[in-house]
């Protein structure tokens, strides 16, 4: 049924995201073919041309940006329409857990997050002119493990991941709880998301002091810091964001499942 839920969630989804995603290639195209840099540079008086190339990269700067600010309001939109508001009713009828709406509203969340992050990076590399691309990449990879060595190619990803989730779950929680609220839900909602951010910043701010203290002193202090250390240290501050991701998760699906009211 998770799946079926993901299905529904991507289809209902895809219909938005990917014409941005097509307009922001085209215009990276576009704009790779005019030059509009060059072109201003080149002239010396404001012409049609340059009115085009202002246009054309003004355009494709709105898209980048414009592809992030969707999928932030896309991720919000579905979760308070599709679990907490009118469609509630009939997502709720369905025999299907609560936490299970939970889970399919992340992974497709990550989906198109992680989407928007790679179009956003190809837009770029068709925009800029970048020789021997491959070698760029060779040497990218060759100075992540140089620093973290072949461990870093899990234990970044895995940290990046987890703060993806614990983002979008706190996001969810802040809606849940406001969604408590009798008025002025989505003020309460916001309101919460401030709440559970400072918690958060605590959480961190107190981890630190009290276990990482001791790594960042051995870091410091140590004249050759190994991959291993490094690799110790990220997996280490994944510890609060799960501890965090869990809390969030468990206040969501408890909402959800006890205190939910669709009047």
């Amino acid at each position: 049924m998770l799946a079926k839920l993901m299905k529904y969630e991507i289809k209902g989804t895809a219909r938005l995201f990917i014409p941005l995603y097509l307009a922001l290639l085209l215009f990276a195209l576009l704009n790779r073919i005019i030059n509009p840099f060059g072109m201003l540079e080149a002239s010396e008086n404001f012409n049609l041309q340059v009115l085009f190339s202002i246009i054309s990269i003004t355009v494709y700067f709105i898209l980048i940006i414009g592809t992030f600010v969707m999928t932030l309001v896309i991720m919000i939109q579905r979760f308070y329409k599709n679990l907490l508001g009118d469609e509630g009713y009939l997502m709720f009828t369905l025999p299907v857990k609560s936490w299970q709406h939970i889970v399919s509203k992340i992974l497709v969340s990550m989906l198109w997050t992680i989407l928007s992050f790679i179009m956003a990076i190809c837009s770029i590399l068709i925009l800029v002119d970048i020789d021997n691309l491959f070698e760029e990449i060779r040497q990218f990879i060759s100075t992540i493990s140089d620093i973290f060595g072949s461990a870093g190619f899990f234990t970044l990803p895995y940290y990046a991941l987890l703060s993806l989730i614990s983002g979008i779950l706190m996001i969810y929680a802040a809606i849940a709880l406001g969604h408590l609220f009798s008025k002025h839900k989505l003020m309460a909602s916001f309101g919460m998301y401030c709440v559970l951010y400072v918690i958060y910043q605590i959480v961190m701010a107190l981890f630190i002091l009290v276990f990482g203290k001791k790594s960042f002193n051995s870091l410091i202090s140590s004249p050759s810091t190994s991959s291993l250390d490094l690799n110790n240290l990220v997996l280490s501050f994944s510890i609060p964001l799960i501890i965090i991701l869990v809390v969030n998760f468990i206040l969501t699906n408890t909402i959800l499942r006890k205190k939910l009211n669709l009047e």
